[in-house]
């Protein structure tokens, strides 16, 4: 049978916006500091946002480029921290702009997909208007290049923003890993401006033996195996050279498994195997299939 309709409006039941004069949901009023004209601005602009990219009913269109931005840039939920958080990884150093051109997908196809992503996890996977996510940004391969590169800033300074400004309150830490030596020194120019709350939820950490401990105690059982320090290198080599199962991963950073026994902490994690069948089968019930990456 096809899935049933679903929406994902808004406002969520008892989220604050019930009994609040203006129908503001607590969170917006927390990132205001409880000023309550900015927090009604704040909520406005991410209705109008929501009806822009008809947020309300993401998930029950067809998402036929799925895999395509999955291979753009590793991004993926690995499991559960120890305090039941959902984590989320990313890679944003190696976003790939030709997969992306050969594949005929934009950077407005890349937001919406990650709008897709979080959608799915407040309202499928993690469902609550007080949950949490732990994210790691893993920023192995940065360099300076990146910097000043108009096409690869201009994304993540829009993904930060609208991150930012449309889903507040969602974060438990942020582990920013395998830091190179200048990223102290660039953090501190920006360090100024976050709210102090903001600040205590930002660990910065660089590769070796402390960062694994420190992974470990933050994400228990859902570290994947290729953020541990002694084996992220033979993960890169492997991916280049292409794995056990003969598959050219040359072009991916994973390519995605077709059996849950298969799935491990990581880019073929249970929670992604899922979330990959739910996009599926709202392709079927459109009569359509994934897009392949090419």
């Amino acid at each position: 049978p096809p899935p049933p309709l679903l929406t994902s409006p808004a406002t969520t039941p008892n989220d604050g916006s019930q009994t609040d004069p203006d129908g503001l949901p607590t969170r917006f009023l927390q990132m205001k500091k409880h000023n309550r004209d900015e927090a009604k601005a704040a909520f406005a602009e991410h209705l109008q946002w929501r009806e822009r990219f008809r947020v309300d009913t993401l998930l029950s269109r067809p998402h036929p480029k799925y895999d395509v931005c999955k291979a753009m840039v590793p991004h993926y939920f690995s499991g559960r921290d120890p305090h039941d958080n959902v984590v989320f990884v990313q890679r944003p150093a190696i976003l790939d702009f030709e997969i992306m051109r050969r594949n005929n997908a934009t950077i407005e196809d890349l937001l919406l997909h990650y709008i897709y992503v979080i959608e799915y996890c407040w309202n499928i996977l993690d469902p609550g208007h007080d949950r949490i996510m732990t994210n790691v940004l893993d920023m192995r391969g940065i360099s300076f290049r990146n910097m000043r590169n108009q096409e690869y800033v201009g994304f993540g300074k829009r993904f930060v923003q609208m991150m930012s400004a449309n889903y507040p309150g969602r974060s438990y830490k942020t582990l920013i890993v395998n830091a190179p030596t200048w990223f102290h020194a660039l953090y501190k120019l920006f360090k100024p401006l976050l709210r102090e709350s903001t600040r205590q939820k930002i660990v910065i950490l660089k590769a070796g033996e402390q960062q694994d401990v420190a992974l470990k105690f933050y994400l228990g059982d859902s570290l994947p195996e290729d953020l541990v320090s002694g084996d992220f290198n033979a993960k890169e080599k492997k991916n280049e050279e292409g794995g056990d199962d003969g598959l050219d991963r040359s072009h991916r950073y994973f390519i995605p498994v077709d059996d849950e026994e298969l799935c491990a902490p990581g880019p073929n994690s249970l929670m992604e195997f899922h979330m990959r069948r739910f996009c599926i089968a709202q392709l079927h019930a459109h009569n359509t299939t994934l897009q392949e990456v090419i």
